[in-house]
This record gives structure tokens, C-alpha cells and sequence, in this order.
């Protein structure tokens, strides 16, 4: 067995992945006034204690304004809360209350408490507050065109570039300077993570520590920036921007609930980045490709940006919010979307604003378009796919156009109906998931349209529905008194143009009601003609008409078939029009969707296929939901760019949705967030964080950068650079800045530099980075040799084996079911905007290291090229140089081949009982008393018998077999079937003891069969507890006895605890005992050899999973 000591070092090591270097005080209490009271005070506060205002002559924008205080004296005491006049007066516990509006909500009390407690802590970057008002904006830093300021002048060694000269001074302000230059093997292993995500080979370390050449280290980064695995590990930084997944979220049964185009989108970015697109170009294609002329059918897969996004169960107005929240966060981390209900609490962006930018996205419609396929069709697979592609599209079609066809002829049919519902179209819901419609019911969406239609048909005085306008808001008091008058100041006054309406209304009204019949009869006498006239042109074989040749019966034919008009169903694929059909037609649709896009996703030749965004014909003219509510619309507002960006200049979008125009607007030079935006984003994602902290949010509430100049500067650059971002990561990676040791000060700077500056806000000394999920899965596979270096496609279940070995990258991203691993690395949440993720630590994280599968079977690979190298010592080295690119120092070196010479634990070895037993499923006849269709459970897990690698299985459903019991398949011709086989003649005891938890559900019912006796014992459990015996049971040598479990009525709750022991009778001490569960199969997963436990302590130290 191993030593003490070594077994105390190998715990020591493999749980130093918890050893997080913590905050200090100082930080938390920084990050505490940030996140809690900086937002307080600037809000409640500063508006009347500010530098424009000073209520009773006390000033709270800083902390020394505070300790001074006002005519009351002191606002606050450091440290004593209670003897402070702040938390007094928040407190509304004497005659001072502040705020005097409104009192504070009790967690801003306790936070201004606490942060009094804590000695008022007041970043000294942050300065003096502002209060949050339209003055605040106009003063923002964030909001001020960016400025190219002249780069300081310093006269110290360590100013490689213009970079270091703005850091320099910042350090310089503080009587701080520059770690030293951290050493080569360092420099290498920092470049490589930053750019690749990967670390670097041993040999590519030795020979570049070796290189005499002066240049060495930038031409290290020039290959760098351009390795394909460079656009690998960036496009992850923007796919948790974009929110990236390659599922749907949680949807209807109807509807696939995996995206055809994900994939294709995550390449598109991958290959952008590697081809060094221009940014501004890169968020173009994104938002309006099919709109650029001069782009390819490639750049069609940008458009998932917007829309592989949660689906919301369908409902449209979800899904707009998130494409606005995107698009305005992702590009110029601007949170418009607080503004969908009420105007923004911080930041001056009104409703208005909101409801300009979802106007702009409800004129646009999602379809599914072909990407090229390099010639890939052309083989077998892809030759079939496109047959069967272009089949089922056309029948997809055809049925869909049958519908509209359908639908609309009802719509049509039913006028009078539709025309009444607008008297309470409050009745008719919005779009929502939870809407059953019969096809002989109102449809919702139509009462809306004709509300719609009607309203605008007022605003710009539609002729053909003055009559209606005229009357409806007439009480029904008035209408004995003015029906005749109003009647005639329409004729007089030349406003019933329309003769055929003038001809449908020559008498006065009695009530609304009769309005309503007037103008139902008159469509249907306009639509029977138009039918008669099809039906002539049939019957003489001539081209059917394009309308009535009356001009007054055209104009209100139009309004039954012209597109965009009331009784149109869109041309539109189904995700955006199911709220236009019957609940009956919107399944079958979807149905012919899905059968369509399972194809696309099952298909061998893996076609390729982007969802686009297309203008509508007829884009929509927005209005404010007040509220949020959509059933309570407010004023009209046009679709155009955020006030906040706009100027003087401001001016609705003309071309189509304006979708163009809004990416224009972004990408426009003097727009001063969204260059700056991702400046600041490269660089937190190069030093673990931005110039400016909240990489997220540029408004009010944002901290001033901690360099707001050098921010200004390499905004600049980046923009005259061409928006390069190979250009941008350039001039940060050769900076000093970028290459100075992370712990290389004398202990008396260090000492001054932790008292000055413990966030390394300054910059003093390079941060540690942590490696995110992906960097460390793919440095596992790379260190044991086991990574696959192929490039795009479909992704792959990265936790079911056999694991696959490409990048994680590449791997399923499923924000329904987002894999708990995945959670407890801090993967980004698909389902929201993450500029940059949070870095938590929880005990999993070790766990995981030390057992997965995964990392047991890259450890082995590891050890097993090891093993080649062949003396212990080089075995080591070996081990060493691959996993930490270095060599071992002497102790390590002696502790490690110590390590491996020590005895090897004996592994446990499977009872001879063991073959007795098979684990399967099959169905009880109970008339025969037999067990019928037994087939072998087809897949072991390590601890289960059941259908697949994934449980519940697609086609077996949840039986299972486990050591302890299990569960029976989805119906009772799947039971869970426990056999086993007798070796010889016997007369057995049987001992049962059989448990059924759960309290929902009706319960399970079990037997145990003889293959050769029939049925020996049956009963049904629910919640309860069973034990007994069977004795004096005599079988022959290959009778089976099964123990079977199948569902009560029906599926629900049935697992269950099963333990079975089989006892020979009359054998003495010789006899044999079977049991259920000391039988059961041993995982094929044997102990770690020495060799492989040092393997799995190199990847489990710090110095692995933290790049210096």
C-alpha cells in the first residue's frame, strides 16, 4: 500500500483545485459599494445632495461630503450605524425621512447600514457621483464620442507600447510601477491560452524558452493569431454573447425542439474570426445579411445571432424582447429591454424607444434558407437528402398554401362575425401557448387585425370606412337623434366616395348593430361577385381575372384578399404564423415541419441550413404596450434608433423593417459604445477584467474605466485599423502590461502595491486565469494526446460515451437540459447575454477531476504514453513536461517515482455467482404463467442495466436494472426482468424483500415465474414494503426463475428496491447463496495504477488548471 505521506501529498494536490486565490477584504468591500450603493446613492440621493443641489446643505456624492455632512451635522459615522443620520433617516424611524417620497425598501436599508458598519468603503476611482438624469447622460462617460488622446510620455524601461505608456501612468499617479517581465515558459503557456485556449506542446515550450532570436515572442504571437484554433477558442467568447445553443428551450410537443442552423452559425463564427472579418462587418451580417448586397449564401448563417434564441412557447413578443436584448446589449451593452414596460430606471431610454426596436423586429420574419454544401451533395448521402428534402418541402408547402387558402376563405366567410368582435375585442386573448381554437371558434390574431386595420383606416381616413367611424362611437341614446344627421353630413360632405358603400347605407342606422350588417352584407355581395367571375373565367378556359372591374367593388375586394389587409393569411412559415390557424391546423402544420426538420437533422451528408430573418411586405407600424401589456396598446411610435444615440439628426427607418438601417446605426463610426464596447471586452477577456468592470452595461450605472484614456485610444486604433480584432489582440499581447510576472515584486512593493491598489485595478502585476470548462477539457485531451483537431459540423453529446475527443467547442449545448457539469464550471447561461462569466468554487469541481469517466479515461491515455518512455524517472518527466510543460524539481521527481514504486492494490473480483444472473425485459402472461419475449437489456452504464446510453431510451423507454432494484419500461410488454439461471439441481429458500416508495402513481406489480413450475408468487405495491419467503423451491439444472416488475394502470413513479437471495438447501457449508445485489455486475472501471494516479494529480494541481 502506499505511504502516509505520499497518500496525504496526492490529497493535498488533487484537492488544490479548491484553493482559489479569495478576495480580500478590501475587494468585497469595493465590489459591495458598487453593486449596492453607488446605484443607491446616484438614484435616491444624489438628485438633491449633489453638485447642483444641496438640500440642507449636505452633499452625498462622496464619502468625504458624507463625513462632513450638512446643517445636521455628520450624515454618517464611520463604523457606527446606529449614531449615523443616513441610516437614521432611511429608517423613517424620527422626524427625518429620507427619501421623503417614498421610503427605501428594507434591503437598500440594510445594505446603507452594513456599507456605514464596514467604515463607508469609497473606491478612489470612483470619484464623485452623479445623479442618474438626463443631465447624468448627457455627462456619461460612455456616451461621449470617443476621443484619441496623446499617449503619455514615460521615460521608464519597461514601456514596450503606447499600451504600457497609459498603464505606466496610471501606476506612476500611485507611487506603483510594473511587475518584471515574467519568464518565457510563462509567456508561452499565456499567449497560447489567451489566443487558443489550448497549451502549448513540451517541445514547442523547450524550443521557444531556447530561441535567441529578439523577435521571438512576437512572432509566437503572430502564429498564433493565425491558427485556426485561435478562431475556435474567441468564437466561444462571442457564442456566450450571442447565447448560443443548439436547442430551442422548452417547447410545445408539436415543434422539433432542435435547431437545423446552430451549428452553422458557431462555424460561421469560428470562420469570421479566423478570416479576421472586420467587427463592424461581423455585427452587419449578423443583424441584417439579407440585406448586404455584396455578401455570400456562406454569411446567411450569421443571422442565428438573432434567431437560435428561446423560443418562449412561440409567443412573439417574447421572442422580439430577446432579439432586442441581444442585439442592444451584445453589440453596445445597452439594456434597452428594461424599457418594455416602463421607461428605463437608469438610463435615459424611454418606452418609446423600445417599441421603435420591436416594431423593427415584428416586420421581419424567421425562414429557413439552403447554406452551400462545397459539393457534398453531390455523393450518395447528399444526393438522397436533397431527393427527400425537396419532396417533403413541396408537400409542406402545398399543404401549408391549402391551409392559408382555407383559413382565409373562413376568415372571409365569417366578416360579419369578426366585424362584431370589435365591439369587445378585449374578449379575444394575445397569442399565448395556452390557446386551444376549434376551427369553428374566432381566431384571436384576426380580431386583432381587424381592430388594427380599422384604427388605421381612421388615421388616414379611409373612405371605404367613414360610415364606420362615423357611428361608432355614437351612443346608442344618440343614435334616434343623430343617426340621419351624421348620415347626411357624409353625403354633403363629399365623403362617401365609395358608391357602393354610398349605395349599402341610404338609410340611417337604427344602432351600431345595423353599421355592422351593412357592411357584411356589402362584402359578401362584393365577394360573391368576384367568385361568379373566377368561376366564368374557369368555365371558358381564359386566365382567371386580377379583380373586379368596378373601381368601388375592387377597392373592397381588397380588403378580403389584398395581402397585408384583415382577411390575409401571411405567406409566412409556421413558427410565425401558428396563431393564425385552428389549433387543429396549426399541429398538422407543425407536424409537416418537424418531419422536415428531423430530416435535416438526421441526415447522414449533414446538409447545411441557416433561419434567416426576411422583411415583411407590409412592415408593421409599432405602438407602445403600456405596461408591457399588448392587450393595452398605447400611442403609435415609429421605427427608428435609440434617442439616446440619435442626436438632432433622428429620423424614422425607411427600408422596410429598417433592420438595415438599425445595423448601420450601430456599426456607424461615430456611434460612441459599440467599438468601445468590445475594446473593453477583449481586453477583460485578456486580464479577467475591463478597462471598464461592467462589461455588460455602459450606462449610467457603469463605473468610470479605470483608464478611460487608454480605453479612448485603443478604440481608436481598432476603429482605424479596419475594425481588426487580430489588430486589437496585437497591440494588447505585445504590450509589457500583457507580459509582466503575476508575483515578481520585492516584498516591500508587493506590500504597497496590496495596500494601494488589492484588485490589481492599476494593473501592477498580470492576473491569474482560471481555466474555463472548455480550456480545461481541451487541455485534458490535448495533454494525453487524445484531441481531434477536425473543424466544424454537428455538435456531439460531450458526457455520453465514448466520449468524443474533439474541442468543446464542438460539443451539444442543450439550454433545456444544460448538463449539470457544465453548471458547476460556470458555463454561460444560454439562455441570457453573458459577456463575462462568473468564477465561483464548489467542491464538485474537485469531485469531478478526481472520478469522471471522462477525465479517468484521458488520465489513463496520459499514463499509457508514459509507460512508453521507459525508466520510472522518465516516466515521470515524461509526465511533467506534457501536462505542466516543465521538468520536475528533485523532490517532486523523488516524492513521484516513490509514488510509483509503491505496491498496487489487488482489484475486487466478481462473485462466481454472478453468471448466474441476466437482466432484461419481457411481458407476463398470467394465464400461463410464463414470461413472454425475454430479450437482454442491450446497454450497462457501470451501474445500470437499461435501454441506451440515455435514459429514459427512445425506444425502450425507462425499464432499468440496478443493483438495488430498478424500473419497469414505459407499458407492461416492457417489464423489468431480473432472470436467473439454475447451474445444477437444486431445492432453494428464497428470500424477497421488495419496496415501492412513492406515494403518486398506482404502484407496480411483481412476480417471480419458473420457467418450468409457471407463476410462484404475484402482488401489487403502492407505497409500501413487502418481505417473505419462499421455501423448499426444487428447480432443474437451466430453469429460470424471473423476478419481474411491471407498471400498475399506468406509467408513473415505479421505481422500485428489489433485493433477492437465493439459499441452497441441504448443502451444509458447501451451500451456495445467491444475492440480487453482491452479484450484480462490477463496474468496469478498476482503480488507478500509481502511474495513472500521478497522471490524475498533475491534472487535478493548480499549476494545470491556472495559467500565470
Amino acid at each position: 500500500m502506499f505511504s502516509s505521506a505520499v497518500v496525504l501529498q496526492l490529497l493535498a494536490v488533487c484537492c488544490s483545485v479548491l484553493l482559489f486565490h479569495p478576495l480580500s477584504e478590501a475587494d468585497e468591500a469595493e465590489q459591495f459599494f458598487e453593486r449596492e450603493i453607488r446605484p443607491l446613492l446616484a438614484e435616491k440621493c444624489v438628485g438633491c445632495h449633489g453638485a447642483k443641489k444641496q438640500s440642507g446643505g449636505l452633499r452625498l456624492d462622496s464619502r468625504e461630503a458624507i463625513l462632513r455632512g450638512g446643517d445636521s451635522g455628520p450624515a454618517a459615522v464611520s463604523g457606527d450605524a446606529a449614531g449615523s443620520l443616513l441610516v437614521q433617516a432611511v429608517s423613517y424611524a424620527g422626524d427625518l425621512q429620507m427619501p421623503p417620497e417614498q421610503p427605501l425598501g428594507v434591503p437598500q436599508r440594510e445594505a446603507l447600514t452594513q456599507w456605514v458598519r464596514l467604515g463607508l468603503p469609497w473606491p478612489a476611482r470612483t470619484g464623485m457621483l452623479q445623479s442618474v438624469g438626463p443631465d447624468a447622460a448627457a455627462a456619461h462617460w460612455a456616451f461621449q464620442p470617443v476621443a484619441d488622446p496623446p499617449v503619455p510620455q514615460t521615460d521608464t524601461t519597461l514601456v514596450r507600447t503606447p499600451v504600457d505608456a497609459f498603464i505606466m501612468q496610471g501606476l506612476q499617479r500611485q507611487g506603483l510601477q510594473m511587475s518584471p517581465e515574467a519568464d518565457r515558459r510563462t509567456l508561452i503557456r499565456r499567449a497560447y491560452f489567451t489566443m487558443t485556449g489550448l497549451p502549448p506542446a513540451a517541445a514547442e515550450v523547450e524550443a521557444f524558452v531556447a530561441d535567441p532570436h529578439p523577435q521571438a515572442y512576437e512572432q509566437l504571437v503572430e502564429r498564433l493569431l493565425h491558427s485556426p484554433e485561435y478562431g475556435q477558442h474567441w468564437a466561444r467568447h462571442w457564442l456566450d454573447i450571442a447565447r448560443y445553443s443548439d436547442t430551442k428551450g422548452y417547447v410545445y410537443g408539436r415543434e422539433e425542439r432542435f435547431w437545423v442552423h446552430a451549428w452553422n452559425y458557431r462555424d460561421w463564427v469560428v470562420s469570421a474570426l479566423n478570416a479576421d472579418m472586420p467587427y463592424d462587418r461581423f455585427l452587419l451580417l449578423q443583424i441584417a445579411a439579407d440585406q448586404v448586397p455584396d455578401r455570400t449564401d456562406e454569411d446567411l448563417a450569421a443571422m442565428g445571432f438573432l434567431t437560435l434564441g428561446r423560443r418562449f412557447l412561440g409567443v412573439r413578443r417574447d421572442i422580439i424582447d430577446d432579439q432586442i436584448d441581444v442585439v442592444c446589449r451584445g453589440t453596445m451593452a445597452l439594456t434597452v429591454g428594461c424599457a418594455r414596460c416602463h421607461d428605463h430606471k437608469y438610463d435615459p431610454i424611454p418606452t418609446a424607444d423600445y417599441y421603435s426596436l420591436y416594431g423593427v423586429f415584428d416586420s421581419s420574419r424567421e425562414f429557413l434558407a439552403e447554406l452551400p454544401t462545397g459539393g457534398a451533395s453531390a455523393d450518395g448521402a447528399g444526393a438522397e437528402f436533397q431527393r427527400a428534402y425537396q419532396e417533403r418541402a413541396a408537400a409542406g408547402e402545398k399543404l401549408r398554401q391549402e391551409r392559408r387558402a382555407t383559413t382565409a376563405a373562413r376568415v372571409r366567410d365569417r366578416v360579419e362575425d369578426y366585424l362584431r368582435a370589435q365591439l369587445d375585442p378585449g374578449r379575444y386573448p394575445e397569442a399565448g401557448f395556452d390557446q386551444i381554437i376549434a376551427a369553428t371558434d374566432l381566431l384571436p390574431s384576426f380580431v386583432h387585425r381587424w381592430r388594427d386595420y380599422l384604427r388605421l383606416a381612421e388615421q388616414r381616413g379611409d373612405a371605404l370606412f367613414v360610415v364606420w367611424h362615423a357611428y361608432r362611437n355614437l351612443t346608442p341614446q344618440q343614435y334616434a337623434e343623430r343617426s340621419a344627421a351624421v348620415l347626411r353630413e357624409l353625403r354633403d360632405g363629399g365623403r362617401l366616395t365609395n358608391a357602393r358603400l354610398s349605395a349599402a347605407f341610404t338609410e340611417p342606422p337604427a344602432n351600431f348593430d345595423d353599421v355592422i350588417t351593412g357592411y357584411a352584407r356589402l362584402f359578401r355581395a362584393v365577394d360573391t361577385e368576384w367568385q361568379s367571375a373566377l368561376q366564368r373565367a374557369a368555365q371558358a378556359g381564359t386566365a382567371a381575372p386580377q379583380g373586379l372591374p368596378d373601381a368601388d367593388a375592387e377597392a373592397l375586394r381588397l380588403v378580403l384578399y389584398g395581402p397585408g389587409q384583415p382577411c390575409f393569411v401571411p405567406d409566412e412559415p409556421i413558427s410565425s404564423t401558428e396563431y393564425d390557424f385552428d389549433s387543429g391546423v396549426c399541429n398538422e402544420l407543425w407536424k409537416a415541419q418537424v418531419e422536415l426538420d428531423r430530416l435535416i437533422l438526421n441526415a447522414p451528408s449533414q446538409p447545411r441550413f441557416a433561419v434567416v430573418l426576411r422583411d415583411r411586405a407590409q412592415p408593421v407600424e409599432p405602438r407602445i404596450f403600456v405596461r408591457g401589456n399588448p392587450a393595452q396598446q398605447g400611442a403609435d411610435v415609429p421605427r427608428q434608433f435609440p434617442g439616446l444615440l440619435s442626436g438632432a439628426e433622428r429620423r424614422p427607418f425607411t427600408k422596410g423593417s429598417g433592420r438595415l438601417e438599425l445595423a448601420e446605426r450601430i456599426i456607424d463610426r461615430t456611434n460612441p459604445l459599440t467599438a468601445r464596447v468590445m475594446v473593453n471586452r477583449v481586453w477583460a477577456w485578456h486580464f479577467g477584467r475591463g478597462l471598464a468592470s461592467s462589461v455588460g452595461d455602459f450606462g449610467l450605472r457603469a463605473e468610470r474605466p479605470s483608464h478611460p484614456e487608454l480605453l479612448d485610444w485603443l478604440t481608436t486604433r481598432f476603429i482605424e485599423s479596419g475594425w481588426s480584432l487580430r489588430s486589437l489582440h496585437r497591440m494588447i499581447l505585445l504590450s509589457a502590461t500583457f507580459r509582466q510576472s503575476s508575483a515578481e515584486l520585492s516584498a516591500e512593493q508587493q506590500q504597497r502595491a496590496m495596500a494601494v491598489d488589492p484588485g490589481n485595478v492599476l494593473l501592477w502585476r498580470m492576473n491569474l486565469h482560471r481555466l474555463s470548462f472548455e480550456e480545461l477539457r481541451d487541455s485534458l485531451l490535448s495533454v494525453s494526446g487524445g484531441l481531434e483537431r477536425a473543424v466544424g459540423g454537428r455538435p456531439q453529446d460531450l458526457f455520453q460515451p465514448p466520449y468524443p475527443r474533439r474541442r468543446t467547442l464542438y460539443g451539444l449545448v442543450d439550454r433545456q437540459f444544460l448538463p449539470g457539469t457544465l453548471r458547476m464550471f460556470d458555463f454561460a447561461n444560454p439562455d441570457l447575454h453573458i459577456p463575462q462569466r462568473s468564477e465561483t468554487t464548489v467542491p464538485q469541481q474537485a469531485l469531478f477531476l478526481m472520478n469522471h469517466p471522462l477525465v479517468l479515461e484521458q488520465v489513463r491515455l496520459l499514463a499509457r504514453r508514459a509507460g512508453e518512455a521507459g525508466e520510472l524517472e522518465q516516466q515521470v518527466r515524461l509526465l511533467f513536461r506534457e501536462v505542466l510543460q516543465r521538468e520536475p524539481t528533485a523532490a517532486e521527481l523523488s516524492e513521484a517515482v516513490g509514488l510509483l514504486g509503491a505496491e498496487v492494490p489487488e482489484q475486487p473480483e466478481q462473485r462466481p455467482t454472478a453468471g448466474d444472473w441476466s437482466y432484461g425485459y419481457g411481458a407476463v402472461d398470467e394465464s400461463a404463467g410464463r414470461v413472454m419475449g425475454f430479450q437482454p437489456l442491450p446497454h450497462f452504464t457501470g451501474t445500470a442495466w437499461q435501454g441506451g446510453a440515455v435514459h429514459p431510451d427512445g425506444q425502450l423507454g425507462w425499464v432499468q436494472l440496478t443493483a438495488q432494484g430498478g424500473h419497469p419500461g414505459n407499458d407492461r410488454q416492457h417489464a423489468a426482468v431480473r432472470r436467473w439461471t439454475a447451474p445444477r439441481k437444486l431445492r432453494l429458500t428464497l428470500k424477497l424483500q421488495l419496496v415501492h416508495e412513492p406515494e403518486v402513481g398506482d404502484g407496480i406489480r411483481a412476480f417471480v415465474v419458473s420457467s418450468r413450475q409457471g407463476l410462484l408468487q404475484a402482488q401489487k405495491l403502492h407505497h409500501q414494503r413487502a418481505s417473505g419467503e419462499l421455501q423448499g423451491v426444487v428447480v432443474e439444472a437451466g430453469e429460470t426463475l424471473d423476478f419481474v416488475v411491471d407498471i400498475g394502470e399506468q406509467l408513473n413513479s415505479d421505481q422500485y428496491l428489489w433485493r433477492v437471495e437465493l439459499l441452497e438447501e441441504g448443502a451444509g457449508e458447501s451451500a451456495t447463496a445467491w444475492h440480487s445485489e453482491l452479484d450484480f455486475p462490477i463496474p468496469p472501471n478498476p482503480a488507478l495504477t500509481p502511474l495513472e494516479q500521478l497522471a490524475q494529480v498533475l491534472v487535478c494541481s493548480n499549476e494545470f488548471l491556472f495559467v500565470d
